[in-house]
């Protein structure tokens, strides 16, 4: 029986077996949190596809105190590779245009911060 259920299941892939396999803690040491953002794409170059393609395992997900969110990604046709790859894209895109809009408000703060203390200080 354990001959044919080797064959029946899909195994379960180790991280040798991934294009990426990361999970990061998006907090400094020190802040409240378990905030991390999860990625694992599979790696299926050294599978042979037999019956049906090769699926890759792909995930990402963003978590933070009390909410996770989960993206879902498909290779599975030309369709789905283009909407996956403008997803991933467009995603991107946003998060640097947020980068650089909070690194602008930061440096505002600072500055006011500055300010205020000179002010004080008089």
């Amino acid at each position: 029986m354990t001959y044919l259920l080797q064959h029946a299941t899909r195994r379960l892939r180790s991280s040798r077996e991934a294009r990426v396999d990361e999970k990061l803690w998006l907090n400094l040491p020190g802040f409240y949190g378990d905030a991390y953002v999860r990625v694992f794409v599979g790696d299926t170059s050294g599978l042979r596809a037999r019956r049906r393609l090769p699926e890759p395992r792909i995930r990402l997900r963003v978590a933070d105190c009390d909410s996770t969110i989960s993206l879902w990604f498909s290779v599975d046709s030309a369709e789905e590779r283009e909407n996956a790859l403008f997803k991933i894209d467009t995603l991107l895109g946003s998060l640097h245009r947020f980068r650089d809009a909070l690194a602008a408000e930061a440096e505002l703060r600072a500055e006011r911060e500055h300010r205020k203390e000179l002010t004080c200080r008089t």
